[in-house]
């Protein structure tokens, strides 16, 4: 078990500016011409359904994964072309294996596209992920896909999921958690409350992507409790946000401003990287109650989310 649990967190660390979520909302086709290739181990070149995070349904009416089998064209560039949803006017970065390959902009309407040509036949896992107005970015999504020399494989109907934020570290039981970020722009924003019992509302994003609620935390328990959204829009379902903490008690907290506000940054030196590895690895699993900026989701206990937290914000 001590084994898995260090390979999975060099796994993530490697991966810091991904995180991968899962859906199959997603139509991948292919436009060739020839005959079938086949990938090494034989069969057909079907690139694996769903697979990631934040698709959305396919255009056309399409709303679950499909795959076809990509056929190769002499002489012909292979070319993956992405297109979807994310906020107006926002970033929109793709990863080829884990590097960028491609920065682009949404339109003012929050449709992205891009194409990546010039590939070599064979297996890549792509990425892409959004920015809002404020700097947070949305998680990652991630799917990986066969391509044969010759393709033009059409990746669309992403929808990448909202960014998520509130406004308190902590708040007084009765008062209102604002609970906040960007989504596609008039979708229908779900919020989940994570309490000894889930707690679920919705509100809508506005024609700037922007979302609020105004939550009663009335009914929470005190202690820590966590937040998460995802959008909907038709019958297209957007992958979850990643958890983001606030703890109820008996007072109001603004949420630190500066280098404390930085998720992840333990030693308060503006970087998230293996200094602050090194000391959440120090309280792994260590009996007592570890420090508030050490316990990322703030459960009492350091643990692989606190890993998977600290991946997600990470610098080097």
């Amino acid at each position: 078990m001590v084994i898995i649990v260090a390979v999975l967190l060099v796994r993530t660390i490697v991966h810091a500016t991904i995180h991968v979520t899962t859906s199959s909302n997603v139509f991948i086709t292919a436009q060739v011409g020839g005959t079938p290739a086949t990938p090494p181990g034989g069969g057909t070149t079907t690139p694996p359904a769903g697979g990631g995070g934040g698709g959305g349904g396919g255009a056309g009416g399409s709303s679950s994964s499909s795959s076809s089998t990509t056929t190769a064209t002499n002489g012909m560039p292979t070319t993956v072309n992405f297109s979807g949803m994310g906020y107006p006017s926002s970033k929109v970065v793709i990863l080829q294996d884990g590097a960028t390959v491609i920065t682009t902009t949404a339109d003012p309407n929050a449709n992205f596209s891009a194409s990546l040509t010039g590939l070599v036949q064979g297996n890549y896992t792509f990425s892409v992920y959004t920015t809002d107005q404020d700097g947070h970015h949305s998680v990652s999504f991630s799917f990986p896909v066969y391509v044969t020399t010759g393709a033009a494989v059409n990746i669309g109907g992403i929808i990448l999921a909202p960014t998520i934020d509130v406004d308190k570290a902590e708040v007084k039981r009765g008062d209102n958690e604002a609970i906040f970020g960007f989504a596609v722009p008039n979708s229908k924003v779900n919020i989940s409350v994570h309490s000894d019992s889930e707690h679920l509302v919705s509100t809508t994003a506005g024609p700037t992507g922007a979302y609020l609620y105004n939550f009663d935390t009335t009914p929470l328990e005190y202690g820590g409790h966590n937040a998460q959204s995802r959008s909907l829009m038709d019958d297209k379902v957007s992958a979850q946000t990643d958890p983001v903490p606030f703890v109820v008690s008996t007072e109001n907290k603004a949420k630190p401003t500066g280098c404390a506000a930085s998720v992840g940054d333990i030693n308060c030196d503006n970087k998230v990287n293996l200094v602050d590895f090194s000391v959440m690895a120090f309280w792994y699993k260590k009996g007592g109650t570890p420090p508030a900026n050490v316990d990322l989701n703030n459960d009492g206990k350091i643990n692989i989310v606190d890993f998977s937290i600290l991946a997600y914000h990470w610098t080097g």
